[in-house]
């Protein structure tokens, strides 16, 4: 075996466990109620545990809309409780399918939760890191990436008026794409040799899974991405999926003439071989990991609510306005007559070293903006975003985005933190990486 391969040997366990809810569990990701008829395919917790001793660090991936601070709780004491792991060492996130359960309990909240499914997750989910711990073995990592730029695009549009919105259709001519995306897809191969077929493989991309649609329950893309690897490497392989910073990065191709349906499941299923494809590529030419180190570092910080600012009234006052509003504006016109804007919430942080790659996580849907923010001043030569991670505080916008408007940045119903939020995030993880590159 090669120095660099040497160099890369850790300790590494995956395993995974399933979490699909019965039929007739509310589906969440829409302002209307969907109600669970079928299955197209199971939703996973899959679990990934390197490092050896008190130093172990664990990364979890949830076939869920989100995640929440409450069940990220839970699941972590159950994992330290039967492995010793602690509980700031465990990164938790969900993949952001828009065809699983609803798992946040809010009031007035138009989604009912199914609460003896919630009441069993934690279990179901640490389940996962828990086999993972034991099965613990001596592995290569190699760490790659691959560029994409053909089936993610950002979802947000210049108006004529200066303004911006979710969709490039209504009254007001369109002038553009208002934001870029991330081409970077990157992947971590664990394997037992260098020349061996991975076990392992973890992926990072950044668009949103809302792409089968309906009243079935589906992992969406990332479960088609799973089956078509596992017919190269076979089927014990264990395929994680990361979500990057996709709060407006969506799958439609928008403003061109494309042929191919834009949604649905043959969609999934093209987005699922391609990635496959990516991953596969990475596999077959990625070069080990020169070190390694693992490890974590987090903050917790105090984060404002969304104060009652020039904002906030203009668009309540648009909505009130509109003869036809949308969902989105209808729920904002309901819920600002309660709105309190005092007080802070402590929100997470948490950036997750793996040999020469990080994650870092925010514990919302990140725009893609500060994602390659994070990025840019990054002293790790492969960086990668984890949104919904250990807790979900709805959209992170831009600063710009709440000026000129747009669903994903809709005050109260998008966006429940200040807007410094997203800045906040990416110092944190600025601050994280230096620890870790320490």
């Amino acid at each position: 075996m090669t120095e660099a391969a040497a160099n890369a040997n850790m300790l590494v366990g995956v395993a995974e466990n399933d979490i699909t809810p019965p039929l007739g569990t509310q589906l969440a990701g829409y302002f209307a109620p969907r109600i669970s008829d079928g299955v197209i395919s199971p939703l996973m917790a899959k679990a990934l545990v390197v490092g050896a001793g008190a130093e172990r660090c664990v990364l979890i991936c949830c076939d869920l809309i989100t995640m929440t601070a409450d069940l990220c709780g839970k699941v972590r004491s159950l994992i330290t409780a039967k492995t010793g792991i602690a509980g700031d060492r465990i990164m938790i996130c969900s993949t952001h399918t828009h065809t699983g359960p609803e798992i946040r309990i809010r009031p007035n909240s138009i989604i009912s939760v199914n609460q003896e499914y919630l009441a069993g997750l934690p279990e179901r989910i640490a389940t996962a890191a828990i086999t993972a711990a034991e099965r613990q073995r001596d592995a290569v990592l190699c760490i790659g990436r691959e560029h994409e730029e053909g089936l993610s695009f950002n979802r947000r549009f210049r108006m004529e008026d200066a303004s911006e919105q979710f969709g490039p259709s209504g009254p007001l001519k369109c002038e553009g794409v208002a934001g870029p995306i991330d081409p970077e897809f990157g992947a971590l191969i664990f394997k037992e040799e260098l020349t061996s077929k991975p076990f392992a493989i973890v992926c990072n991309y950044s668009v949103h899974i809302d792409v089968t649609g309906g009243t079935k329950i589906s992992a969406d893309y990332p479960a088609v991405m799973t089956d078509t690897l596992r017919a190269v490497y076979g089927p014990e392989l264990i395929v994680m999926y990361v979500q990057g910073a996709c709060g407006n990065i969506n799958h439609c191709a928008y403003l061109q003439n494309n042929p191919y349906p834009g949604k649905g499941v043959w969609k999934s299923e093209q987005l699922g071989r391609a990635f496959a494809g990516k991953a596969l590529t990475i596999a077959e030419k990625a070069l080990p990991s020169k070190t390694n180190k693992v490890g974590t570092a987090r903050e917790i910080l105090d984060v404002p609510k969304y104060p009652r600012d020039m904002v906030l009234e203009r668009r309540v006052a648009a909505a009130k306005a509109k003869e036809n509003p949308s969902a989105a504006e209808k729920r904002l016109i309901e819920l600002v007559e309660t709105y309190d804007p005092e007080g802070t919430t402590p929100r997470e942080v948490q950036t997750l070293r793996i040999g020469d790659a990080v994650f870092c996580g925010a514990p919302g849907e990140y725009f893609v903006e500060w994602g390659l923010e994070i990025k840019k001043w990054s002293p790790f030569d492969y960086t990668f975003i984890a949104e919904l991670c250990n807790d979900a505080v709805g959209y992170i916008p831009t600063y710009e985005a709440f000026l000129r408007g747009g669903y994903e940045a809709t005050p109260v119903v998008s966006v429940r933190s200040t807007p410094a939020l997203g800045q906040m995030i990416a110092d944190a993880n600025f601050r994280n990486l230096r620890k870790l590159a320490d």
